[in-house]
């Protein structure tokens, strides 16, 4: 499927965004870390076949994509970026709706665009991280010793060369331990650390964590307690939760209260033989989820994605353990984490 390469003014940054598709509804596909804008392009395929016009952006900081101009690399800012590029393609195109597909800090990303625009997307579906994670990191002990990556990276200067030491080493650290099955293509982590290296590119991206973790630190200091997962506003959008069965980075379980965030339906949904990059490594379960989902042909509570393989044949089977529980109605909570309301 043909593909092409725009750069979109949104939110005061120049998004170098990655098109597929020719479809009259716009899908929105934002990618984490360490990771880029090609890591969609599984699903970008899928949701070009069922009729979206697929736009992967390189997020802000993220060469060639332009550094955020008031150094802002928070939640909010994220969100507010989402927002600004639907508007952008659909202001230009006239797309019929629009959709946001997001992994990593792409569903924070995701969270907060809902909270600040529920309006704006129809639908989400949201892989790998869950909403409120700052405030399910500190009541979950063995999750702080899996973000140990975290804590590294707010010690400015070492984190830098960390990242960078022995040809990003750590990012091949890192894809290995949170994704422990998959034997990733060669070319995909060459393209992600082609983009490390380019600019400021992983300044930026270590700002991401800098700038979910201060809030957070202060909020806990100035109130005397831990954040509750409940507060704050809950999120209006129907959502997709997705979850790697084998997430070596984040826990199964910090998804069990994922509904808790949601005034809408939220069905949570976790992939067996998958790992954090789910969308890769099994991208014909993912997508056929993700599709199945936001095209609204998908009415099934929450299950299990099984599948036979991670190459498009197998289907995703509802049923086994349950990930969350039913359809979400709960008292809800802070949809990004950090400060992304």
């Amino acid at each position: 499927m043909d593909t092409e390469t725009r750069t979109v003014e949104a939110n005061g940054v120049a998004f170098e965004c990655v098109e597929v598709g020719d479809g009259d509804r716009l899908a929105l596909c934002l990618h984490g870390f360490p990771d880029d804008a090609g890591s969609m392009a599984p699903l970008q395929s899928r949701l070009a076949e069922a009729g979206y016009t697929a736009v992967a952006p390189y997020m802000r900081g993220y060469a060639p994509t332009g550094s955020a101009p008031d150094g802002d690399y928070s939640a909010r800012a994220l969100g507010a970026d989402a927002v600004a590029l639907a508007e952008a393609y659909t202001e230009r195109e006239s797309f019929d709706r629009a959709v946001l597909v997001g992994h990593d800090w792409g569903a924070v990303a995701g969270y907060a665009a809902a909270v600040r625009s529920p309006e704006t997307f129809d639908r989400m579906a949201t892989l790998a991280v869950p909403p409120r994670f700052d405030a399910l990191l500190v009541r979950h002990p063995r999750q702080l010793v899996r973000s140990w990556y975290i804590w590294l990276f707010q010690a400015r200067g070492l984190a830098e060369r960390a990242v960078r030491w022995q040809d990003f080493a750590l990012v091949e650290f890192l894809w290995g331990t949170w994704s422990p099955s998959w034997d990733y293509p060669g070319e995909r982590i060459e393209s992600v650390k082609a983009t490390l290296s380019e600019g400021e590119t992983v300044e930026n991206a270590l700002a991401y964590y800098r700038q979910f973790v201060g809030p957070a630190v202060r909020r806990a200091v100035s109130s005397g307690s831990i954040p509750a997962v409940n507060r704050g506003r809950r999120i209006e959008v129907p959502t997709l939760v997705l979850a790697g069965a084998e997430d070596g980075g984040i826990g199964p379980e910090l998804f069990d209260r994922a509904e808790e965030a949601f005034d809408a339906r939220c069905r949570v949904v976790r992939v067996d033989g998958a790992g954090h990059f789910l969308h890769q490594e099994r991208p014909g379960v993912v997508g056929e989820e993700v599709v199945s989902f936001l095209t609204g042909s998908d009415d099934t509570p929450w299950g299990d994605a099984a599948g036979d393989d991670a190459t498009g044949d197998g289907d995703a089977t509802g049923g086994g353990d349950d990930a969350t529980g039913d359809d979400a109605t709960g008292d809800g909570g802070d949809a990004a984490g950090g400060d992304g309301d």
